[in-house]
């Protein structure tokens, strides 16, 4: 029995040493994930300076996914109320909103113009939910600086909404399952048909 065992324990190990390096890292990424910046992105733990490292880390993260360089400048992070923030969002897209009657509470929104990304004062950047929201304002951050163009606006939440989707899956999760976003609302809000 005791042969049985070695030799199983033996065929385990020389099996996991054989798997590529990408799928026993990937098993890792579920708490912790290190981006091309060298800065290691802990789930479950308060982003102290979410406009710094983690920034410039998940744009290099954004930029690896979408074939572009990274910007070299990268928005300024501002906290505000979800008030304040559906304000902003109402002045910059009134004619969206106005069709989005029913929209979930906005959780952030990018500024071009100011180059700041606005995020809910209850922000913490601790859950891959909460960090998907900053991927998903830079790609429009990249979007913005790279000049890509869009035939409405709606349009240009396509890549913005699959980037933060592959985020999410880094960690088991989905636009759907922390957001409410299901394949239909998803359609309907990157659809200039709509």
């Amino acid at each position: 029995m005791k042969a049985v065992g070695r030799c199983l324990i033996a065929s385990a190990a020389a099996l996991v040493s054989s798997l590529p390096l990408e799928a026993s890292a990937r098993d890792e990424t579920i708490e912790r994930l290190r981006l091309g910046s060298g800065f290691e992105i802990v789930i479950g733990e308060r982003q102290a300076d979410p406009g710094g490292q983690l920034l410039e880390a998940l744009a290099i993260w954004v930029g690896a996914k979408l074939g572009q360089p990274v910007p070299t400048s990268l928005p300024m992070l501002v906290f505000k109320s979800p008030e304040q923030i559906a304000v902003l969002r109402f002045r910059q897209y009134a004619s969206e909103m106005a069709q989005q009657q029913d929209q979930p509470n906005i959780i952030s929104i990018y500024d071009a113009r100011a180059n700041i990304i606005y995020l809910r004062d209850t922000w913490k950047g601790a859950t891959a939910a909460d960090l998907s929201v900053l991927v998903h304002e830079l790609v429009h951050h990249f979007q913005e600086v790279h000049q890509t163009k869009f035939e409405c606006e709606a349009a240009r939440e396509a890549k913005a909404f699959e980037l933060q989707e592959k985020w999410l899956r880094l960690f088991g999760e989905s636009l759907e399952e922390e957001f409410q976003i299901d394949p239909f609302t998803l359609l309907v809000r990157t659809s200039c048909a709509m």
